[in-house]
């Protein structure tokens, strides 16, 4: 994940130590060892979330590569593997100069795995930014060689998802030759096909389409690849280390994307080619790379001769008039809807919106309240707009606010849950208690069980690409019984082996949530961390098929990340 990358260690007395951001990197290979009994390591070129990348030498041939080495943790994985495994077989059949070769994914003797690819010398696009801006035919340019690579990877079903300056590699500094690279969280676009590392955030903040951060469905398609390849022209057409503002947090991330972005820095000649590429809805965009260069999309009617035009607004003019007089006679002739009529409509209103909370009162005066949750600012506004044309609502209290995926789905899962616990009911607080905590502090969550003995699962939901470290039980805890009626755990603390610090941006919403039942939830240990798509799921269908008389009982716990403290005033709450 990328919002908060976390991992944990233990003394080997079984002391918890402070969680630390960042995955745990590979202990390096010195130059000169041989791989496979093919590949001479060279360098060290790079270090990312999945392992570390070596400029190597064939040891028969003299031809130079790129190798990839899987981190040990991803490669004891099966499921990961093989999917490592069919990324490789596609990208290995996808010849297209804009896109680096992938020559295989192999396993060596000690059972390292890593995946070959033709090495590509010159700097990136990011590098080259950092100097200057391109011209505006170099963008042209440069949008027609990637276009056409990233049109080859689409029609074998193959989304880059990842399209950043970072991941453009130019040779000997040529633009003309420019390659993208890193397609390690590509994605199939086959539903029933296996998919990259499903769980990691796909793509640079930056960069990201809208769907990426779940607006307008979160499906992600090759129109995805569409929106990022937009933003990367424009930052190549603004250039010296500056782009677009596309946020920096979930919410300004999700704000900056409900509209095509501001392109008065970009030239003049180019704001319509991007602008058509920045679409916030996927449809609004061009349908596929080869569509984008040949300019096909919906284009407007032809403008009509000036006496024409005289006349169709004259036409207009007058039959807006006759729609304005009869609407007004429509208004005293027809009765207001009853208040009956109103609920009905406000009921159908609020239900078509997936992964929203939404509650409405209507009283006798005609007055409404709604007010709730709806998990893009679009919806918020579809919503508002929808409730204003009901008609015989007098006076509106129109209180809802945003709450993203997968936090609104956590919440329309186990709020039900919560609101039918018997008191007392459990709960969560932070320690020390406030509306929220500061990045660098450790997470320490004061959890009251509920009024019967039985089972608890608290589970934290990190961010908005839906990664969901479950804080208890976890390996290190394995002991699932609480004892009856306000029994009390203090995560992070002994006699927990855990202990995670916050990570993050500034203002994002966090939810730790709480699940109980006096029969166990699941048969086996869930894996400490995994995503939300996958969990959800079960945790729903583990509650629905619960036996008959089983006590279920539920907790949220919402807190904002706030500033860092200085030094000083920091309290390592792991000791």
């Amino acid at each position: 994940m990328s919002n908060a990358d976390f991992t944990s260690r233990s003394t080997p007395d079984g002391e918890a130590t402070r969680l630390v951001t960042g995955r745990a990197a590979l202990s390096g290979l010195a130059p000169g060892t041989l791989l496979g009994n093919t590949y001479t390591i060279e360098a060290l070129l790079a270090r990312g979330g999945m392992g570390e990348v070596y400029r190597a030498k064939h040891v028969e041939l003299g031809s130079e590569h790129a190798i990839k080495i899987m981190l040990p943790s991803l490669a004891e994985d099966p499921k990961i593997v093989q999917l490592f495994r069919e990324e490789a077989r596609k990208l290995g059949r996808l010849n297209n100069d804009a896109v680096v070769h992938y020559e295989g994914f192999f396993r060596d003797e000690h059972g390292l795995r890593y995946l070959v690819t033709e090495f590509v010398p010159g700097e990136s696009l990011e590098q080259l930014l950092h100097r200057r801006r391109l011209e505006p035919d170099e963008v042209l340019r440069l949008r027609d060689r990637l276009a056409l690579g990233l049109a080859a990877a689409h029609e074998m079903g193959i989304v880059h998802r990842d399209v950043s300056p970072e991941n453009i590699l130019l040779p000997d500094g040529n633009i003309d030759r420019a390659k993208l690279i890193d397609f390690g969280i590509a994605k199939s676009t086959d539903p029933s096909g296996l998919t990259i590392i499903g769980s990691d955030f796909a793509g640079k903040y930056s960069y990201v389409s809208p769907e990426q951060v779940g607006l307008f469905g979160g499906r992600v398609d090759l129109r995805s690849d569409i929106y990022s390849l937009g933003l990367v022209l424009a930052a190549a057409a603004i250039g010296f280390g500056r782009k677009l503002d596309m946020g920096n947090s979930a919410p300004t991330m999700i704000a900056a994307r409900q509209h095509v972005p501001d392109l008065s820095e970009v030239p003049a000649p180019l704001r319509p080619v991007i602008a058509r590429m920045l679409e916030p809805r996927p449809d609004n965009r061009p349908p596929s790379m080869r569509a984008l260069l040949s300019g096909r999309m919906s284009q407007p009617l032809p403008p009509s001769k000036g006496h024409l035009v005289w006349w169709a607004a004259l036409a207009t003019t007058a039959l807006a008039a006759a729609v304005v007089a009869a609407l007004i006679v429509l208004r005293w002739a027809i009765p207001p809807p009853s208040i009956e009529e109103v609920r009905t409509q406000i009921a159908a209103a609020t239900s078509e919106y997936h992964c929203a909370s939404l509650d409405y009162t209507v009283n006798p005066d005609r007055s409404v309240q709604l007010s709730g949750f709806a998990p893009t600012q679009g919806d918020i506004d579809r919503l508002r707009s929808a409730i204003d044309k009901i008609g015989g609502i007098k006076k509106l209290a129109f209180d809802v606010g945003l709450r993203i995926w997968p936090y609104c789905e956590a919440v329309a899962l186990l709020q039900p849950v919560a609101k039918r616990t018997t008191a007392p009911a459990p709960s969560l607080a932070l320690v020390p208690p406030g509306p929220g905590a500061h990045i660098g502090d450790a997470l320490v969550i004061d959890a009251r069980a509920p009024s019967f003995d039985g089972y608890i699962y608290i589970d934290y939901f990190v961010d908005a690409e839906g990664d969901v470290i479950h804080l208890y039980p976890n390996p290190k805890d394995l002991e699932l019984v609480i004892r009856p009626a306000r029994s009390r755990l203090a995560l992070g603390k002994p006699p927990f082996n855990r202990c995670w610090t916050l990570g993050g941006n500034t203002g994002e919403q966090q939810l730790v949530a709480l699940t109980a039942a006096t029969k166990p939830l699941f048969r086996d240990q869930r894996p400490e961390q995994e995503n939300a798509r996958d969990y959800l799921p079960r945790l729903s269908e583990a509650i629905k098929n619960q036996p008959e008389g089983t006590s279920n009982a539920a907790a949220l716990l919402f807190f904002q990340l706030l500033d860092p403290l200085p030094l000083a005033a920091q309290q390592n709450a792991c000791q």
